[in-house]
């Protein structure tokens, strides 16, 4: 049987070792059919040097002005050829499998446009890691609007059909591009997930992340509560209060790994007066001991859901 082309895009900026090692673990896919990517967001370093070195095993772009995450992956979509297209960040690793069972799931169900997987979060610096496995279970459109039950861009494979039909990221909003998208796709089929970790997600020091900053991450919800706003109106007062309690929960979380234990106090409360959870309450006293009690917190809930799943 002929194996389909995947496209895997990978925006880089200023990261070329990182860069290496990102492509390193696409180079080692047990897949075959596999072209790659690299959109340079005009890092002005030795980027260019470091994807020569790989020759014509990689379709090198360079941005002619810095151009943010967003158009850099569109520009690297603009010129794919697969039917599928995965994307992984210049900073993550993949496991050697993470196509080969991606597209076997999106083959195997063809009415799903995107399948995401498990990953494992890896704190550089102190050697800590946790696993983060996505909630799918009959998630549609209306479940996407509540929260993100997809995960970050690294995790995910989508249908190339699919993503000309609802549209790329959108370059105007200031975080959550993916959020947004991931939205847009449950319009046009179903989603799958691995449910292996099968990408690691370096957290470091020189880590430049949108998401750092909960401004544009308060501006980025508004955006997309806008866009989608007469199906918000329809939400009743249960579903609003679900819908503030995640937002809550993630500022909680930006400020927590960026060492602001009041702010994400402040946050976790407020994500509670709207959603009462054990987990928050739990995640209470982690925030005033600290990021290191909040990631041996995940560390043992990961572990658990991953044992539940090798279990499947």
């Amino acid at each position: 049987m002929v194996s389909e082309m995947v496209s895997v895009i990978i925006p880089t900026y200023k990261r070329p070792e990182m860069l290496k090692r990102a492509i390193e673990s696409v180079l080692s896919q047990s897949y075959g059919n596999i072209e790659i990517i690299v959109v340079d967001d005009n890092s002005g370093d030795d980027t260019g040097k470091t994807v020569e070195n790989y020759g014509d095993r990689i379709n090198f772009l360079k941005n002619t002005r810095t151009s943010g995450g967003a158009e850099t992956r569109n520009r690297g979509i603009g010129v794919s050829n697969g039917k599928y297209i995965a994307f992984l960040d210049d900073d993550d690793v993949w496991n050697s499998e993470k196509i080969a069972l991606q597209v076997n799931e999106l083959e195997t169900n063809p009415d799903a446009v995107l399948c995401t997987c498990g990953l494992r979060v890896v704190y550089e610096k102190s050697g800590l890691q946790y696993y983060n496995f996505p909630g799918l279970n009959n998630t549609g459109f209306k479940d996407m609007l509540l929260n993100n039950r997809v995960g970050i861009t690294s995790t995910v494979m989508v249908k190339r059909s699919a993503l000309d039909r609802s549209g790329w990221f959108d370059p105007d909003l200031p975080a959550r591009q993916d959020y947004d998208l991931w939205i847009r796709l449950s319009k046009e089929g179903s989603f799958r997930s691995v449910n292996r970790p099968l990408v690691d997600y370096y957290m470091h020091g020189s880590k430049s992340q949108i998401s750092s900053n909960i401004k544009k991450y308060m501006k980025a919800n508004e955006i997309i509560r806008n866009k989608h706003s007469e199906f918000y109106e329809k939400f009743n007062s249960s579903e609003l209060n679900i819908l503030k309690a995640d937002n809550f929960f993630q500022y909680s979380t930006i400020a927590i790994n960026n060492n602001k234990r009041l702010s994400a106090l402040k946050y976790i409360l407020r994500s509670i007066i709207f959603k009462p959870s054990l987990r928050n309450i739990v995640l209470i006293f982690a925030y005033i001991a600290g990021k290191r009690s909040y990631i041996l917190i995940k560390q043992i809930y990961g572990k658990r859901q991953k044992r539940r799943y090798e279990q499947i």
